[in-house]
């Protein structure tokens, strides 16, 4: 019953939420103003799925810069907790199976997100070429999850190499980001407060101005690691 009360709810204020930010994105031609939207929409699921959510590490993230966050992912409440402990112009690297979905094709597509065919090197590469020749005309955030996928424990899997590589060819630093609290929530059976407690907790930033390709797994070592760190805070 308490899955199908917060399916409901995405799937009312995604719709709703969804089709505003895309008439005014629209209208407006400007792509910021996803933020509002993403921001307004995170709000209302925060809320009507009873989540309480702790963010820690902000400190970390300086207001007039844009990040590349990389951090585990295991529910979809990992979006809008990262929409709201970000609080920027914040886009995704989707998976292309989210296409299939026509609300969401459209509002990641037109918002500044982009799909990525994970099982397809060559074009997962081309969509991060794609992605970081937008960003040079409309500046913003992008959330990566390294594990590729979402995670069918509070284990990290294994680790790909978009995050390291979009920092390369962007110079957008790389925050490690530990989120927990959300398997957790997404598998328990009540709205009780201590099983809805989600903790967002930043890292400090990887500089990869002097790094070039090759490097790319050395960073993917170093965000795991971070991450790591990170849980091991929390335990």
């Amino acid at each position: 019953m308490r899955k199908i009360w917060i399916s409901l709810n995405v799937f009312f204020w995604t719709f709703f939420l969804g089709i505003g930010s895309i008439i005014s994105i629209k209208l407006s031609n400007n792509k910021n103003n996803f933020k509002y939207y993403s921001i307004k929409w995170s709000e209302m699921l925060i809320k009507t799925s009873g989540v309480q959510l702790e963010v820690k590490g902000k400190e970390n993230i300086k207001d007039n810069k844009n990040y590349i966050f990389a951090p585990n992912h295991s529910s979809f409440m990992d979006f809008p907790v990262l929409f709201l402990a970000v609080d920027k112009y914040l886009v995704f690297v989707a998976k292309k199976e989210l296409k299939k979905i026509p609300i969401f094709k459209s509002i990641l597509s037109i918002s500044g997100s982009i799909f990525v065919d994970r099982e397809n090197t060559n074009d997962a590469i081309d969509s991060l070429d794609e992605l970081k020749s937008d960003l040079k005309n409309t500046p913003r955030s992008v959330v990566v999850f390294p594990e590729g996928t979402r995670s069918n424990s509070n284990q990290l899997k294994r680790f790909k190499k978009g995050a390291a590589v979009l920092s390369i060819n962007t110079g957008l630093p790389i925050i490690p980001v530990y989120i927990m609290g959300s398997f957790d929530w997404w598998n328990t059976k009540n709205f009780r407060k201590n099983s809805n407690k989600i903790i967002v907790n930043f890292g400090e930033p990887i500089i990869t101005d002097d790094k070039q390709y090759k490097d790319r797994e050395n960073i993917t070592n170093s965000i795991k690691k971070e991450i790591l760190k990170l849980q091991n805070d929390e335990s």
